[in-house]
């Protein structure tokens, strides 16, 4: 077995790992990055269909104050084209199908008010959390121990039942997961990190472009740079750390490095074995930090043909198992590109189905909204990310109740020589593409300044 040596070992080559490795090497520190994957990107995924068509299936769409992953498109050559936004969106609700302009749907003035009124209060709830430690805030504890559902469900907060599917449909696509999972305090961290969640939910503000050829270029062209210090399909088995360096076993190779940085998803950092072990907090921490259940469908035709029906793509079904689809088509148009999602408890209600019923009920109920064109699609791509063995869900892990108050130091403090990166360790653009390129340089920087034996 290979035996290699580096200043910092990074274990994981999504988007965090990459980037601190990035920035690690700029620093002129010798670098080894270990990715259980054959292929890096982790949640960043293109999978290439038999005619050579080119769909992006994890991490897509950039949006506003994202300037990170403008920057290093730029860096690498890679172009990014507007998001298609023009025409109507297209809301499903209680039996009824409605076209609207603009972010707000054609609701009831009261329950267009009572879903204004809801976002400013959490806005508000949110605006308190300190950046980097929200268990610090003010009544915490309270916060921590109530669940985000529960506080949709309480009629002093969301009086109508439009507005509380609205808000119940777009928390379980945030989150993957059902609100009464969910932490109302870890839920705020979310909104803290983007401004508000009318910035997560608003896709003129998050999805404003995509990446040409792909996001997963991106994590090509930074590995590329890399070099041979990026080792694929070498899951890291243990991490032994002493006084003076660290030894990581992978399924390869052995390593030894001053620091290491572990960039994966947090429950995948608990099946790693630690020596001596992790502190019971950490430990704890990343065995609960669990992430949601999403299944991704692209569907392909010959034209976006919705675009003529006057439709920019976008449609919202709360009471759907697929409440979600946006236009995916190339910078060109041709083909038209579908991306529709499932959600939590609906997501793994499909994934029991067989592969034909999933197929027959997901694109039945594209043809309830976009009409018939959108149930024959000339091809069908389905990603289920909870059956990825080195992602287990997605988009992001959540917080269940008691879990940032009880281990909340844990999330972004090093253990001695092991240092944490992830999306969702980011204190910015918490959950997307963003915060893991700014969770991997932030934390590239506090290996950066530790203490060297050449200082």
């Amino acid at each position: 077995m290979e035996s290699r040596q580096a200043d910092v070992c990074v274990v994981g080559a999504g988007l965090a790992g990459l980037a601190a490795a990035r920035r690690l090497m700029q620093a002129g520190r010798s670098v080894v990055v270990l990715e259980a994957r054959d292929r890096v990107g982790g949640r960043v995924w293109n999978k290439t269909l038999p005619d050579g068509l080119v769909i992006s299936v994890g991490g897509t769409w950039l949006g506003l104050r994202q300037d990170r992953m403008f920057a290093l498109c730029q860096e690498v050559g890679l172009e990014t084209y507007a998001q298609y936004h023009e025409g109507d969106t297209i809301l499903q609700l209680d039996g009824r199908t409605q076209r609207y302009h603009g972010m707000v749907p054609k609701l009831n003035l009261f329950a267009l008010a009572a879903l204004g009124i809801a976002f400013k209060r959490l806005e508000r709830m949110a605006q308190r959390l300190p950046l980097d430690a929200p268990w610090d805030t003010p009544g915490a504890k309270a916060l921590d121990a109530r669940t985000l559902g529960g506080w949709l469900a309480s009629p002093l907060n969301v009086p109508t039942a439009p507005a509380k599917a609205l808000l119940g449909a777009a928390m379980t696509t945030l989150f993957c997961t059902d609100p009464s999972q969910l932490s109302l305090l870890g839920a705020l961290v979310l909104a803290r990190g983007g401004g508000n969640f009318k910035y997560y939910t608003d896709t003129k503000q998050t999805e404003t472009h995509l990446i040409d050829g792909g996001s997963h270029g991106l994590a090509t062209r930074l590995a590329m740079r890399l070099g041979e210090a990026v080792r694929l399909a070498s899951p890291v088995r243990r991490i032994a750390q002493t006084a003076t360096d660290v030894d990581l076993d992978a399924e390869t190779c052995t390593v030894r490095a001053e620091w290491v940085i572990v960039a994966t998803p947090p429950v995948l950092a608990s099946h790693i074995e630690y020596d001596p072990p992790l502190p019971a907090a950490y430990g704890h921490l990343l065995r609960r930090w669990a992430a949601g259940a999403i299944m991704r469908v692209n569907t392909v035709y010959e034209t976006p043909f919705w675009r003529v029906d006057g439709l920019n793509g976008e449609t919202v079904a709360p009471q759907s198992p697929v409440p979600v689809s946006l236009d995916q088509s190339p910078r060109s148009g041709v083909p038209g590109i579908l991306c529709s999602f499932s959600f939590g408890p609906s997501a793994l209600a499909l994934a029991r189905l067989d592969a034909d019923q999933r197929r027959a009920l997901w694109l039945r109920a594209l043809a309830e909204r976009y009409g018939a064109k959108a149930g024959s699609p000339i091809a069908y791509l389905e990603t289920d990310w909870s059956s990825e063995r080195w992602s287990l869900g997605g988009m992001m892990a959540y917080f269940a109740p008691g879990m940032l108050t009880t281990y909340g130091t844990a999330v972004r403090e090093p253990v001695g020589r092991i240092h944490w990166a992830s999306s969702e360790r980011a204190t910015l653009m918490h959950g997307l593409m963003e915060g893991a390129v700014r969770s991997g340089e932030r934390t590239a920087e506090e290996v950066l300044a530790r203490k060297w034996p050449s200082s």
